[in-house]
């Protein structure tokens, strides 16, 4: 199975070392902020097949931006969505498939040689909605076959993000655990101690270890919530590390609104804590755009000359 630094050797031909490799940022946000309607619950999910030049140029935008890891826009292409959109069974899991496959699709062809993309698999309900989870059966078939779809179409690993119940987390990661993949761990927290169902963050990263995870990430979280929860994951997780908070001054509504934003120097500021505490991957999530990500790769690059 590659490995992240396998992966660094792999895209860009060169000695693997601790460079700080910068995630793209929003996709949902920006979908609306070009005019698109995204109702839920299937969101952006279905954008995909309905307008894929908008999903591929912005993309390319975070590319121009500085990247170096995609997100498929796949947050929403679950059967689940789709069934909870009036789709029948079957129909549901052609064209969440579908709609799948086109976004990994559609992130190669923006990325080219030298990035890695990741595939997103989200919480099969609403994100900010913990106890929502549709319990352990279900979950383990629906997470296990998104995770083959993912692998099969050709991501570079799998990303489990805005993840912020413990019981759908454990489920998540046990039943891929034998994907020979890299999968990496994302969560949103209810404060810089806890997941959002409540769940102690000393208890949650110990365990976490146990589930051969190689990256632990935190997102959808304001920045004053991350700065916090770095001191706690710092404490109880030795592996990779990052984060990609959203750029609102509070959270965005369940329709993804975000009345005020960080200034881009703001933002700025708070990814140099991040790369002062070591981080491996920073980026950017809900109400970010490509001036965000273009900001935080300044400060990278900043950083690595210093």
């Amino acid at each position: 199975m590659r490995h992240f630094a396998d992966l660094l050797l792999n895209k860009n031909n060169s000695k693997a070392n601790d460079q700080v490799r910068l995630l793209d940022g929003a996709m949902g946000t920006e979908l609306m902020r070009a005019g698109l309607d995204l109702p839920l619950p299937i969101w952006s999910g279905d954008i995909n097949l309905t307008h894929p030049d908008y999903v591929r140029k912005i993309h390319k935008a975070y590319l121009t931006g500085g990247a170096d890891i995609l997100t498929t826009n796949t947050f929403r292409t679950t059967p689940r969505a789709y069934r909870n959109n009036k789709y029948a069974e079957h129909e549901a899991r052609l064209r969440s498939h579908e709609s799948l496959e086109m976004a990994v699709k559609l992130a190669r062809q923006a990325a080219g040689d030298g990035i890695i993309v990741a595939g997103s698999i989200a919480p099969l309900e609403d994100c900010y909605e913990p106890e929502l989870f549709p319990g352990v059966e279900f979950a383990q078939r629906e997470f296990r076959e998104l995770a083959i779809w993912l692998q099969d179409a050709g991501v570079d690993a799998l990303l489990f993000e805005t993840m912020g119940c413990w019981p759908e987390i454990k489920t998540a990661l046990s039943v891929t655990g034998d994907l020979q993949i890299p999968r990496w761990l994302s969560l949103i927290l209810q404060n810089g101690n806890a997941l959002l169902d409540g769940t102690d963050l000393t208890n949650v990263l110990p365990d976490i270890k146990d589930y051969g995870i190689e990256m632990v990430l935190l997102n959808c979280n304001l920045c004053s919530i991350t700065a916090q929860a770095v001191d706690v994951l710092l404490t109880n997780w030795k592996g990779l590390w990052g984060v990609y908070p959203n750029v609102g001054a509070a959270m965005p509504t369940k329709e993804g609104v975000i009345e005020e934003k960080l200034t881009i120097e703001e933002f700025a500021n708070e990814i140099n804590k991040y790369l002062t505490s070591g981080a491996n991957v920073v980026g950017a999530c809900c109400g970010s755009n490509p001036d965000y990500i273009s900001a935080a790769r300044k400060a990278i690059d900043l950083a690595t000359e210093n």
